[in-house]
C-alpha cells in the first residue's frame, strides 16, 4: 500500500525571510530491477534526488485548482514567472498549460491555500502525476508566514517567488539538502528529516550549504545555486550542449561509466541510478591520462571484451585494463592500430562491439565496421539509414552494449537495438530523461 506524506516546512520561528524564506514540502528504471517507492519523504529542501521518481517527459503539465480566484492572478503570474526563470531556464523541462485544472488534469495540481499548513507537495517528482491539491501554496500568509510574508507587498512577493522554487524543486523529485548523509554544516541546528521519510536515494555533486532545497539556507530568495543548476541538469538535462562530448561504456563490476565532456559518472546497473558522490573529475580517476584528454573529455569509449575498453581522442586511441586499472595500451594513432581506419574519421560519435567478431564506429550519418580478430576496416563509411532498421540516421551522440542489446543515445533520447535480431525494440525511442536518472543529455 502507498503511503503518501505531506513535504512540509519547518516552523515559521526558523527564521522565514531573514533574508530568505523557509519552503516546504516535501521506476522502474532501465538495466535494473527498481520499481516506484512505496512511501513518500516528508521533505522540504533540494538537490538530493529520488532517482525513481522523475518525470519520463520534459514537458509538465501544471494546472490551477479550481476556485482559480481573479484577485490572485497577480501571484499566480510570480509563481510561473519564478518557475520559468530557475529550474526551466536552467534545464530542458517545459512546464505548460498554467490554466485551470480539469478533472482529469495530469501533472501538477496546485491548489491555493491560507491555513495553519505551509506550503507543501504531496510526494516527490512523478508521484505527483494528477494528484488532487497534490501542490498547496500560499499567497496572503494571514495564517501562516505573517512575520514578514505579510508584512508588505515586497515580502509577499519574495514569500510566493521562494516558495515556488521551493515547491517546484519538489515537484521535480529533489529531497532536501539537509537530509543528505554527507551534510557539512555545523553551524546549523536544523534537524534532518525522520530517516524513515527521507526520499532521496543519490548524492550528486558535493552538499550544498546554500541550496534553495536547503533549510539550513534562508539567504537566497528562490535563487538556485551553481549546484543546484548542475545537478539538476544532471537528471533533466541541460537546455543547450546537446553537442559536447559524452559516452558510456560497460564497464567490470556491474557498472556503466558515463563521460560527459571532463567529468564522469558511475552508473549502478543493477540499483539503475547513479552512484554516489557523482560526477567526479576524469583526471582525478584516471591520473595516467594524456594531458591533452584531461580537459576536453573522449570522443568514443568501447567496451572490447576481456575487460579492456579503447578509448577515442580525434585521431588518437589508447586502451584502458579495468580489471588491473591502468591503461596497458598507450596512447597512439588509431591508424597504428586499425588497418584502413579512413583518413577523415577522426571526429567519431559513437563506437560499439557487435556480438560476433565486428565492431561499429559512427560518424555523423554514417558507420564503418571493424574485423576485431584482425583489428581492420573491413567495410568502408556507410549510410547509416537503410542499414540499421529504425536507428537514428545521424546525430548519435553515445552508445553502449549489455548482452545483445545496444543502447544508443541521440539527443534527448534513446533506442534499443537487438544486435542478434538486426532491428530497434518495439516502443523505442524513448526519453533519456527519467528512465535513466543521472545521465545528463
Amino acid at each position: 500500500m502507498t503511503t503518501t506524506v505531506k513535504w512540509s516546512a519547518l516552523a515559521l520561528a526558523c527564521g522565514v525571510m531573514c533574508g530568505g524564506i523557509t519552503g516546504c514540502g516535501a521506476a522502474d528504471g532501465e538495466l535494473g530491477e527498481m520499481g516506484d517507492a512505496e512511501s513518500v519523504a516528508e521533505s522540504s529542501d533540494e538537490l538530493f534526488p529520488a532517482g525513481s521518481l522523475i518525470w519520463r517527459q520534459l514537458e509538465i503539465p501544471v494546472c490551477w485548482e479550481k476556485p482559480v480566484l481573479a484577485s490572485d492572478a497577480t501571484a499566480r503570474g510570480w509563481v510561473k514567472d519564478q518557475v520559468t526563470q530557475t529550474w526551466q531556464k536552467h534545464t530542458r523541462v517545459k512546464f505548460t498549460g498554467w490554466g485551470t485544472c480539469t478533472d482529469a488534469a495530469k501533472g501538477v495540481r496546485i491548489t491555493v491555500r491560507d491555513d495553519v499548513e505551509a506550503p507543501h507537495t504531496l510526494g516527490l517528482g512523478r508521484q505527483l502525476d494528477g494528484v488532487r491539491e497534490g501542490m498547496v501554496l500560499n499567497f496572503t500568509f494571514q495564517n501562516w508566514g505573517t512575520d514578514p510574508c505579510a508584512y508588505n507587498a515586497f515580502n509577499r512577493e519574495k514569500c510566493v517567488r521562494f516558495g515556488a522554487t521551493h515547491e517546484f524543486g519538489h515537484a521535480l523529485g529533489f529531497d532536501h539538502e539537509q537530509n543528505r548523509s554527507d551534510r557539512s554544516q555545523p553551524t546549523c541546528d536544523v534537524p534532518a528529516d525522520r530517516a524513515d521519510l527521507i526520499a532521496g536515494d543519490t548524492l550528486v555533486y558535493a552538499y550544498d550549504e546554500q541550496s534553495v532545497m536547503n533549510y539550513c539556507n534562508f539567504a537566497q530568495d528562490g535563487k538556485l545555486t551553481q549546484l543546484d543548476i548542475r545537478s539538476a541538469q544532471q537528471y533533466y538535462g541541460h537546455p543547450t550542449e546537446s553537442a559536447d562530448k559524452r559516452e558510456a561504456v560497460t564497464w567490470s563490476g556491474g557498472k556503466l561509466y558515463f563521460f560527459n565532456k571532463a567529468e564522469y559518472t558511475v552508473y549502478d546497473i543493477a540499483k539503475d541510478r547513479a552512484d554516489n558522490g557523482y560526477p567526479k573529475q576524469i583526471k582525478d580517476r584516471f591520473p595516467s591520462w594524456p594531458s591533452t584528454w584531461k580537459k576536453n573529455g573522449i570522443d568514443v569509449a568501447v567496451a572490447w571484451g576481456s575487460n579492456k575498453v579503447y578509448f577515442f581522442n580525434g585521431p588518437q586511441v589508447l586502451r584502458f585494463d579495468t580489471v588491473t586499472d591502468r591503461i596497458d595500451v598507450p596512447v597512439a594513432g588509431i591508424e597504428t592500430l586499425f588497418a584502413n581506419w579512413p583518413a577523415t574519421w577522426y571526429k567519431l560519435d559513437a563506437g560499439v562491439r557487435g556480438t560476433g567478431t565486428k565492431a561499429y564506429f559512427f560518424q555523423g550519418s554514417q558507420y564503418l565496421r571493424v574485423d576485431i580478430p584482425t583489428m581492420t576496416v573491413d567495410q568502408a563509411p556507410t549510410a547509416i539509414a537503410g542499414n540499421w532498421d529504425g536507428l537514428f540516421t545521424s546525430g548519435i551522440n553515445y552508445v553502449f552494449k549489455r548482452d545483445s542489446i545496444a543502447y544508443f543515445f541521440s539527443g534527448s533520447q534513446y533506442s534499443r537495438y537487438d544486435l542478434s535480431t538486426d532491428q530497434i525494440q518495439p516502443g523505442f525511442p524513448r526519453p533519456i530523461v527519467g528512465y535513466w536518472p543521472g545521465f545528463i543529455f
